[in-house]
This record gives structure tokens, sequence and C-alpha cells, in this order.
């Protein structure tokens, strides 16, 4: 009896454990912004909000709720390669600040291997910001669709957050090869961060 009742708790406790674990992965996407399903949603929240936490990065869903905040990242989870966050604060002045990180491991696969292997920030010039800001209302950024179906079992995920003035918009594609997504993708990869990305690494 005692035994059983042992297993129960433990049971229980593990339960807990996972819901508290999963509660806490979803601070950093709103429910229903990865996609309309509510499982696949929830592994693509987990799936990312592991590699932003291994990262160290903050959550831009909580930082939105501060009105005074602008804020942008790309997050770039390749099958076989490291998993890449690129984030740019901007300033009241209008220049930014630039941080790059780097996770061991790869995207795709479980790895004990998760710690960052590189870290760096840099200032942004006001020029640099304000380009980079230009680009992204070109793209339309803040009124392209979160989700798009496609998918498949080997390629990237390009997710590009944004936080500015109490909003907070997420947008996911599968390895796109053109288009809104992958322009900013790449300019903030190559123009800002300044990456040597060789081309059979870049899907």
């Amino acid at each position: 009896m005692r035994s059983f009742r042992r297993r129960v708790r433990l049971a229980v406790a593990s339960l807990l454990a996972l819901s508290a674990f999963a509660i806490a992965q979803r601070d950093y996407f709103p429910k229903k912004a990865l996609a309309d399903d509510s499982w696949s949603d929830q592994f693509r929240a987990d799936w990312y909000s592991s590699a932003l936490k291994d990262m160290g990065e903050p959550s831009l869903f909580e930082l939105a709720t501060s009105p005074s905040a602008e804020s942008y990242r790309f997050l770039w989870l390749r099958t076989f390669h490291h998993p890449v966050a690129i984030r740019v604060d901007v300033r009241a002045d209008g220049t930014g600040v630039l941080t790059k990180k780097v996770r061991a491991g790869s995207a795709g696969f479980p790895s004990t291997a998760r710690q960052v292997i590189e870290n760096e920030s840099r200032p942004l010039l006001r020029a640099e910001t304000q380009g980079f800001l230009a680009r992204l209302k070109i793209a339309g950024f803040w009124s392209l669709p979160g989700q798009f179906e496609r998918g498949g079992m080997d390629g990237s995920q390009w997710i590009i957050e944004g936080a500015k003035g109490g909003k907070y918009h997420v947008v996911d594609r599968w390895s796109p090869e053109g288009g809104a997504i992958h322009d900013l993708g790449i300019y903030l990869l190559v123009e800002l961060a300044h990456m040597n990305i060789p081309k059979s690494e870049l899907y």
C-alpha cells in the first residue's frame, strides 16, 4: 500500500513538474502564435523556448509589456548545425545594440552539449539601426502572418520576433528560399552580425 501511494505521489509530482515546465516555456510565446492546433503550437513553443533558454535570451513576449521597449530577434534553428540567435535592441536615441549568440549542438537532434559557444554584443550606429528598421517596414513585418504551414524532415526554422510599443509579433517559416523573412534573416546574419556562413550551411 505504501509503495502504491509513493508511486502515485511521484507520478503527481512529475505531472506538476511537467506542467510548470510547459508554463515556463509558454512565457516566450503567446498561445496559438506558432500553430493553430494546440499540440503543434506547444511542441514548437517548447522547442524554440528551450533553445532561447539555453542561450540565456530574454522573452520578447514579456518585454512587450513595457511600452517603451523595442527589440527584435532572429532565431535560426537548423537541423544539422548550431542554433543561432541575433537580437537588436533599439535605444530611445535611434541607435541600437546587436547581440549574437551561438549554442553548441545541432538544433535537430537532442544533445548534452548545450552551452553557448559564441556570445558577442556590439553597439549599432544610428544609420545601421534605422537601416534595419527600414527593412522591417518594407517587409511589412508587423502585418505578416505568423504561421505558414510548410515543413519537412530536415531543414531549418526561421523565427523572427518583434516587441514595440506594447505589441508583440512572431513570424515562423520553414527553410525559406526567398521572401521577407529570408531576406531579413540574411541581413541580420551577414550585414549586421558579420557572420560568414558557407553556402552549404545556409538553408
